[in-house]
């Protein structure tokens, strides 16, 4: 397959021009012009680029790429060392940020939600809570089998502050980076908040505002969607995919 063939794919499934980011979304390192098998993965580091290296992968899609917009713009150090054997691969970087994690159909939120058997009511569909997504789960639990269910989706040991109900019918997703947001999660009618981090201050707010408050990591919290981004390159190109897992407990 030629790579303008799922670039275009990609930029098309993605919105991308739709949606305003603080990197270059897309193709950030120009290798093959011929598609073969593709490694995705939730950030890019060496260790990415060498299993590609070692199982022939010629294109790699990764949630956080190679360049952001707010980081200095001088090749040296790790980056010389990742973009060195990228070159010297010839191989094919992708990355996908805001797109992937504001996608209605394979969002990190979304999949996790479909994991938790929790469905979306049509009215949060058609909104967002500041990159959000709240789910009502199918039969409700103990907040205790919750987190047991959320580590099980995703390979997690997540911590929490346990201040809310202890019968939980409905939660809010924020994957990644969503330790800011707890402000507007207790003006929120949920009975649980998971996201992949917390602050210092997390636990405080938790307590005093009576939530429940998860995070399984910011990594844990983003794989998904990538995982899901690449079974769909898979189905429509028929091209190998495999996702490397590079076990990030943050």
């Amino acid at each position: 397959m030629r790579r303008a063939v799922l670039e275009n794919w990609l930029e098309e499934f993605l919105n991308v021009e739709a949606v305003s980011d603080h990197l270059p979304n897309g193709l950030q390192i120009e290798g093959t012009g011929e598609v073969k098998k593709v490694l995705t993965a939730v950030s890019i580091n060496l260790d990415v680029v060498r299993a590609a290296l070692n199982e022939g992968a010629d294109t790699i899609i990764v949630h956080h790429g190679m360049f952001w917009n707010n980081e200095q713009r001088t090749i040296k150090g790790y980056r010389r060392k990742r973009i060195l054997q990228i070159l010297n691969g010839n191989i094919n970087l992708f990355a996908y940020h805001l797109p992937l994690d504001l996608h209605p159909e394979i969002s990190h939120n979304r999949m996790i939600l479909a994991k938790l058997d929790a469905q979306v009511p049509q009215e949060e569909g058609e909104k967002r809570i500041q990159f959000g997504l709240k789910g009502l789960l199918q039969c409700p639990c103990s907040f205790e089998e919750l987190v047991k269910r959320i580590n099980l989706a995703l390979d997690a040991e997540s911590r929490f502050f346990h201040y809310g109900k202890s019968t939980i019918g409905s939660l809010l997703v924020v994957s990644g980076a969503g330790r800011n947001l707890i402000d507007t999660v207790s003006e929120l009618d949920v009975d649980a908040y998971l996201t992949g981090d917390a602050a210092e201050n997390t636990e405080y707010v938790a307590r005093e505002e009576g939530l429940n408050y998860i995070f399984a990591g910011h990594y844990n919290t983003e794989k998904p969607g990538i995982i899901e981004l690449g079974r769909r390159v898979e189905q429509e190109f028929g091209i190998p995919v495999r996702f490397f897992d590079s076990r990030n407990p943050l």
